[in-house]
């Protein structure tokens, strides 16, 4: 599979996602909700999401090098 392809999939899974939540009448079923309400758990869940959300922001946009990126991370894990 290409990268183009994982996105288009990811993306079209959260579209058809958000309008599944829409068309059933809840709402509170969209993934920035449930996103909303694991956040507002604790400081400590805060904390881990948002550095989450931040750490595949900075991924995505290549703004950290790869010594410093988590998911580089991956790399040093394989045998």
């Amino acid at each position: 599979m290409t990268a183009g392809r994982a996105w288009a999939l990811l993306v079209a899974g959260v579209l058809w996602w958000e309008r599944q939540c829409y068309r059933s009448g809840r709402p509170e079923h969209l993934l920035s909700r449930g996103m909303d309400r694991a956040r507002n758990r604790n400081r400590v869940m805060r904390c881990v999401l948002n550095g989450a959300v931040i750490a595949t922001a900075l991924h995505l946009l290549r703004w950290v090098p790869d010594r410093l990126d988590v998911y580089q991370a991956v790399r040093w894990t394989r045998r």
